[in-house]
């Protein structure tokens, strides 16, 4: 009887601790989920953490200094003061951070500021000026080797050049609708810039695009007395596209050679990569249909097309995302990308010779090349752990990113990281900055042996950010989907969460194409706002269904021509797993997403009335009509060759359907997806008598960012509180 009230002593005195430790922790406030999410609440890492070339010594920065380490050393040394940087520059454009560098050899790194180009001398200590752009200068893209560089003002593209005063005028377009240097394809396909310099910085190639002939669309500006309207290029699908070109603009004789691409003139060229020597450019076409590629070498000099390198074809679609990595050691050797065994790998080419062997194999993505060693006998990529038994994770590899070692004569692939998560590395001569996080590391930093794989030195074991805080658990687990795939799936819990309790739900959606939601990472990949929104008192539910990356071909094109129909089934297949869980309120549940998520949201309060009660829909597509060529004709095709799909996907005369409480959010200057999508929806609610809310943020665009995110976050669960009866 004693040790029987000596047990339960201790355990009310334990449990007296837990709940006074508990009482302690401070709750998230909305707040400070959405306003120091990128502060205070993200977890510390190293800034501007690197290598600096061929020292096998590291920089980061902290507060207002440079720092470097070694592998052998335990503490880091400061390089550079902030004051340092500031003696050299004029008392009107004094820096108020540490800037982000640029590495140039071992000895000095350049950075910009204010229109200009500063380099920094480790031997002298001295800061000097480089050169200077056009006030205005954007799309600013280095050469290497010579150290110019090529920006772009308005239309117009430049280039700044050191010592020299006046800077080169490539072109001088005053044609509306054409522009020189930019991204086009509006950033399809791996487009991210629109500039490429040479290896000798000689040439640089450039994007022209002539969007004259597509239809003006106009955007209402309020911050003018009276309000004005701001007009861009926007080709909806079916639509008249633009026209892009590639020039060649030779440094030395300011002359500029256009690559004859040929027709149809509104292919895509994706992907330019240049010759190492200078000689050949290669660009990756795709026609308008993207069921066909074609990887073309061209001679610079006459613009000529020399040969087709290979092609591709696909009976839904191509995506190119990654040039052709071209090998300097290996005698006219290049690796390719593609999905052509149902997985994204690589393949070893030889210009002459043709496929000389698929270097990476198996049930993963790759995702990056990250170089080659000196020898290039070694490829460094990272992709995702393969599905199966055997990982982490079961048969959720693809919520993981690893480094793996690819021998370029055998393709034997070796991982490289091995810890459970997502890793991000650099490479520098076998040494790897390695920085990670999972569910249970908030991030750490490490420097690890390319060769062996072993962890040579933590720098950086970052603090849980949300220690301090009350908050609940984050699963992670499979659920199963349409077509009897599993699908990768994260539930975050209220804190004191009670099985016996039955909780409401707040289902965050994507699933669209590209968009990976739940991954092996800080959070799970969640958004901290979701944290918040589960000590409200609800379970926050998300799964990434067909369509979404990283799993494969077959399971990321089932949604082909039919945007909307398998996702739909996958997001029900969700809730209807959320209904077996006996602490889950099956009766009050609401759904919430933006841009696809937001055409998700919408289609299952009308496809699928009543199993949600609560929608929030945020710059949704309506109409796949509507939206812009060239993402909606690689999915759908064009209206024309695929009415019925676009007739199925098409929400804006569907408001009839409508069961439950609809909010819609839309952004006024959205140029994504543009406002007439949700206002010709409210106009068929109108029309057929059928309530529905809607609100708008003035000077936004395709998302509400800044201090603005938090009135938006606040109206979006205060929309869901009352509709599920919350009380506050």
């Amino acid at each position: 009887m004693l040790r029987s009230r000596v047990f339960l002593a201790v355990l009310l005195i334990a449990s007296s601790c837990q709940l006074r430790a508990q009482e302690r922790l401070k709750p998230l406030t909305l707040s400070d989920a959405i306003l120091k999410a990128g502060t205070d609440l993200a977890p510390q890492r190293l800034r501007g953490l690197q290598w600096i070339p061929g020292t096998g010594t590291y920089c980061h920065i902290k507060g207002d200094t440079l720092w470097s380490g070694t592998i052998g050393k335990s503490a880091d040394a400061p390089m550079v003061k902030l004051a340092d940087l500031n003696a050299g520059l004029a008392e009107d454009a004094q820096l108020k951070r540490f800037p982000g560098v640029v590495w140039e050899g071992s000895t000095q790194f350049s950075f910009m500021h204010n229109d200009r180009v500063f380099v920094w001398d480790r031997k002298s200590s001295k800061l000097s000026e480089r050169l200077r752009m056009l006030p205005e200068a954007a799309n600013q893209d280095t050469d290497e080797k010579q150290h110019q560089v090529a920006y772009t003002v308005g239309q117009n593209l430049y280039i700044a050049q050191p010592g020299q005063k006046e800077n080169i005028a490539v072109t001088a377009d005053t044609v509306d609708g054409v522009v020189n240097g930019q991204s086009v394809h509006r950033q399809e396909y791996g487009i991210t810039k629109g500039t490429f310099w040479s290896p000798s910085g000689d040439l640089l190639a450039f994007y022209r695009m002539d969007e004259s002939m597509v239809t003006p669309y106009y955007v209402e500006d309020i911050s003018t007395k009276p309000s004005t309207f701001n007009k861009l290029r926007y080709p909806m699908a079916g639509q008249t596209s633009h026209h892009v070109t590639l020039g060649v603009f030779d440094v030395r004789t300011r002359k500029t050679t256009f690559l004859v691409t040929g027709e149809p003139r509104d292919q895509y060229l994706t992907n330019i990569a240049w010759d190492h020597s200078g000689q050949f450019v290669y660009i990756t076409h795709l026609n308008r249909a993207t069921d066909h590629l074609r990887l073309v070498q061209y001679d610079v000099k006459t613009g000529a097309p020399v040969k087709t390198l290979l092609e591709e074809k696909n009976d839904k679609w191509l995506e190119p995302l990654h040039p052709a990595h071209i090998l300097e050691k290996k005698g006219g050797q290049y690796i390719w990308w593609s999905v052509r065994d149902g997985w994204q790998h690589l393949y070893l080419y030889d210009l002459k010779n043709g496929l000389l062997r698929q270097l990476t194999k198996g049930a993963w993505a790759v995702t990056d090349l990250l170089g080659t060693d000196e020898k290039e006998e070694y490829v460094y990529i990272q992709g995702t752990a393969e599905d199966g038994p055997g990982t982490a994770l079961g048969d959720m590899g693809s919520c993981e990113l690893h480094l793996f070692k690819v021998e370029l004569s055998t393709g034997k692939t070796e991982r490289i990281t091995q810890e459970a998560g997502t890793h991000l590395c650099q490479v520098d001569d076998g040494r790897v900055i390695d920085q990670w996080s999972s569910t249970s590391v908030s991030s750490r930093t490490q420097l690890v042996d390319a060769r062996s794989g072993q962890v040579l030195k933590i720098l950086l074991d970052s603090r849980n950010p949300y220690a301090g805080f009350s908050i609940g658990a984050t699963e992670l687990f499979t659920i199963p989907g349409a077509n009897g795939d599993r699908l990768n799936a994260r539930l975050i819990k209220p804190s004191g969460f009670d099985p016996a309790k039955k909780y409401p739900v707040i289902v965050y959606v994507y699933n669209g194409p590209h968009v990976q939601l739940v991954s092996n990472s800080f959070l799970g990949g969640a958004s901290p706002w979701m944290l918040h929104a589960a000590n409200r008192g609800y379970l926050v539910f998300t799964v990434d269904g067909h369509g979404s990356e990283h799993r494969g071909l077959a399971f990321e094109q089932m949604v082909h021509r039919r945007l909307g129909a398998v996702e739909v089934d996958d997001q029900v297949a969700g809730a209807e797993y959320l209904k077996t869980l006996p602490y889950v309120d099956g009766e009050r549940m609401a759904i919430h997403g933006w841009s696809y998520g937001g055409f998700m949201t919408t289609s299952l309060m009308l496809k699928k009335p009543g199993l949600f009660k609560v929608g929030v829909a945020g710059g949704p597509v309506m109409d796949w009509g509507m939206y812009e060529v060239m993402y909606t004709e690689r999915y759908m095709d064009t209206p024309a060759e695929n009415p019925e799909g676009y007739a199925t996907s098409m929400l804006t005369d569907k408001a009839d359907q409508l069961k439950g409480d609809l909010l819609l959010i839309h952004g006024t200057m959205d140029d994504t997806v543009l406002r007439e999508h949700s206002l010709t929806f409210v106009k068929n609610c109108v029309d057929k008598g059928v309530q529905v809310d809607y609100f708008e943020y003035p000077g936004h665009a395709h998302n509400v960012r800044g201090k603005d995110r938090l009135h938006l976050m606040t109206k979006v669960l205060d929309h869901i509180d009352a509709g599920l009866g919350m009380k506050k």
